[in-house]
């Protein structure tokens, strides 16, 4: 996932659950391999070249996927980086039995353990992989795939040291959508989730890659656009803002609706607490609201 290069940037509910599913079946392909190969030994059958070919380790089915194309919050994560390691040396060292056994010569009981080894090792790294993609399915709001409130602010605390440490612009951007309530009372709540979830979906899908977007609760949303300025952060949300005033969205019984939402910018800096800064977005979402929604507010102190 493509990001700003000191940002803190959060993967999506798609890319966890994908990358899960894709870890999944990487491991049911690891162990039938592993069965294959101890099959041979253990039954004398000779050990194909597949088996023990220089860059084996990149052509089983468990290599094809660590050496494919994946999000980039999973190439970065620690217990993804070890595996790459780990199961290179389970290849070494089945290819250094298999040899031995093609050549009519036991391995060594040293060699067989360091094999052992190897795999528990790869084992660990591969559990620890997965059970932090299920952690990270807890990080999100089901209904619309946003970030939950938990996870979205550890992330903007880590924004806000940043902010901090290196003085460099960081906004935060409060959304509400317009008139929600009128939707629940006309339509019904299953009508209200339907809207939630295309508004955020269409939201999070024009943010850029490394944008964050919370459920805040309700109707209202939180977003954090590292390294940018309140004038960068406008333009992009403004534009946000016209494009979704235009959009039709599908609820029940087909119906189409066209929904609105203002927003509120602040900018963080080290100058203020980084509660102060989102009362100040929330102060600038209730200046747009009140000037008759559909709108942008910037947090200007009065003078």
């Amino acid at each position: 996932m493509p990001q700003s290069p000191t940002s803190v940037a959060a993967p999506t509910l798609g890319e966890v659950e994908s990358s899960l599913r894709e870890l999944d079946a990487a491991i049911i392909g690891h162990t039938k391999w592993l069965t294959e190969w101890n099959t041979r030994i253990i039954c004398g059958i000779p050990v194909e070249d597949r088996y023990i070919a220089e860059g084996s380790h990149r052509e089983s089915y468990f290599g094809r996927w660590y050496y494919a194309e994946h999000a980039r919050f999973l190439h970065q994560h620690p217990s993804f980086v070890a595996i790459g390691e780990r199961h290179r040396r389970v290849h070494n060292g089945m290819s250094t039995i298999a040899k031995k056994v093609n050549g009519g010569t036991p391995p060594a009981l040293s060699i067989y353990r360091a094999f052992i080894d190897a795999e528990v090792s790869l084992s660990e790294s591969v559990i620890a992989l997965r059970d932090e993609l299920y952690r990270l399915l807890l990080s999100f709001d089901y209904l619309t795939g946003a970030l939950n409130r938990q996870a979205f602010f550890h992330l903007l605390e880590l924004e806000y040291s940043r902010v901090i440490r290196l003085n460099e612009p960081g906004c935060v951007v409060f959304l509400d959508i317009d008139n929600f309530k009128q939707i629940n009372d006309r339509y019904g709540h299953a009508a209200g989730d339907a809207a939630l979830a295309a508004v955020a979906s269409f939201v999070m899908g024009n943010m850029r890659l490394y944008d964050s977007v919370c459920r805040y609760g309700g109707e209202e949303f939180l977003i954090c656009m590292p390294q940018t300025t309140s004038a960068t952060a406008y333009a992009i949300i403004d534009r946000i803002r016209e494009a979704l005033s235009q959009k039709r969205i599908a609820i029940a019984d087909n119906h189409e609706i066209q929904i609105s939402a203002s927003f509120g910018i602040a900018t963080m800096s080290a100058a203020e607490a980084l509660t102060d800064t989102l009362e100040h977005a929330d102060n600038a979402l209730y200046r747009a609201k009140a000037d008759g929604r559909n709108r942008v507010g910037i947090w200007k102190p009065l003078p």
